[in-house]
């Protein structure tokens, strides 16, 4: 499964790009994972209208970077590993840690039900929350609609403050889209959902769970997930742009309430964080060895696991992570278990099949090296 498939469908990862610029003079093919990941990133900023873009290799006695393009119309500087960023659906892999962390404690039952923690929320729906577990929830098995398409296309509801029940009643009003656990079919309502029952299981919100059960024991001070109001993320920050279809016009799309996303894809954070979450993750740091294999166990004949996305590159070796677009933002996130990580950031939606097919390369080409 490429990856430029698995954004298209929604799934979330966080790595490098990669792609051969076309302009000017003919150039000679890259001979390096830094080389691809260069051409990717110049592409990207000269072909497919992001303001900046920047990869990151970390891990395993590696650590670079390369650059494109500036960090805002306003400040011309690259993108740094130390810059903040929207992370969008990586989100995704944060939420299900603190999940799967409740199911080890005995709190949560993964194959449960979502209406024992969540009572009466499905009354009056076509889904039935005795069989819709926990797994299909995680999975995107649960046959649950999307709520985020109609809402997140107009400029002013991304700094609208919205009710995040209300994003879980929108997705649970549509008709099911199938049995449960029969298929895979990506929903952001899923973790809307799995928000609210971290919030009920736990008494505190999730801003709080994933704050301390995962970021300040392991001193990930630059990531979090913000509160309704904070439309702005700490500084430094990269500012994301969504690209107008046919005028050369981009709309600057810094402000966003997480609200809109919550849960789903409304956390920031940096490349450096990203990375070593990811290192974390894979070497069983922060859930017991058996939560940790049903989180990197796809669903069968799929790529999905638990929150987790799972690549087989061509060199032999299984990448695991998450990519994520939100307004202005598309990257992309993947680890090896040997412990080499890959993070791409580029300042613009939304990103082409060309541009998608430039990060599912590179992030092939870096952790590869």
């Amino acid at each position: 499964m490429s990856l430029p498939t698995l954004l298209r469908r929604g799934a979330v990862l966080l790595t490098v790009a990669v792609a051969a610029t076309t302009t000017g003079a003919a150039t000679a093919a890259p001979t390096s994972a830094k080389d691809v990941a260069q051409a990717a990133v110049n592409a990207l900023v000269g072909q497919h209208r992001a303001m900046g873009s920047s990869a990151f290799k970390l891990g395993a006695g590696e650590h670079w970077s390369v650059h494109a393009g500036k960090v805002s119309g306003q400040e011309n500087r690259p993108i740094t590993e130390q810059d903040h960023f929207r992370v969008g659906s990586l989100t995704k892999m944060f939420v299900s840690t603190v999940v799967l962390q409740l199911v080890a404690e005995g709190k949560v039952g993964l194959d449960t039900g979502f209406g024992a923690y969540l009572p009466g929320l499905a009354t009056g729906t076509t889904h039935d929350d005795t069989k819709i577990t926990v797994r299909n929830l995680l999975q995107h098995t649960s046959g649950i609609g999307e709520y985020l398409n109609t809402i997140v296309a107009l400029p002013t509801n991304w700094w609208r403050t919205w009710n995040v029940l209300d994003h879980a009643k929108s997705g649970l009003s549509q008709n099911s889209l199938f049995p449960p656990g029969s298929k895979y079919s990506y929903s952001n309502t899923n973790y809307i959902l799995l928000g609210l029952l971290i919030e009920r299981v736990t008494g505190r919100t999730v801003n709080q769970e994933i704050a301390e059960r995962i970021l300040v024991p392991h001193g990930l001070a630059n990531t979090g997930l913000q509160t309704a109001g904070q439309q702005l993320m700490p500084a430094p920050y990269v500012t994301g742009y969504v690209a107008v279809p046919l005028v050369p016009v981009r709309i600057d799309s810094r402000s966003q309430d997480p609200t809109l996303a919550w849960a789903a894809g409304a956390m920031h954070s940096t490349a450096v964080d990203v990375a070593k979450f990811l290192d974390l993750l894979l070497k069983g740091k922060l859930l017991p060895p058996a939560q940790l294999e049903e989180m990197k166990k796809p669903f069968p004949g799929g790529f999905y696991g638990l929150g987790l996305a799972k690549i087989d590159l061509p060199c032999g070796v299984s990448a695991y992570g998450h990519n994520g677009a939100m307004a202005g933002y598309t990257t992309f996130g993947f680890a090896t278990e040997n412990g080499k990580q890959s993070v791409v950031l580029s300042s613009v939606t939304p990103m082409s099949n060309g541009g998608l097919k430039l990060n599912d390369d590179t992030m092939a080409a870096t952790l590869c090296a």
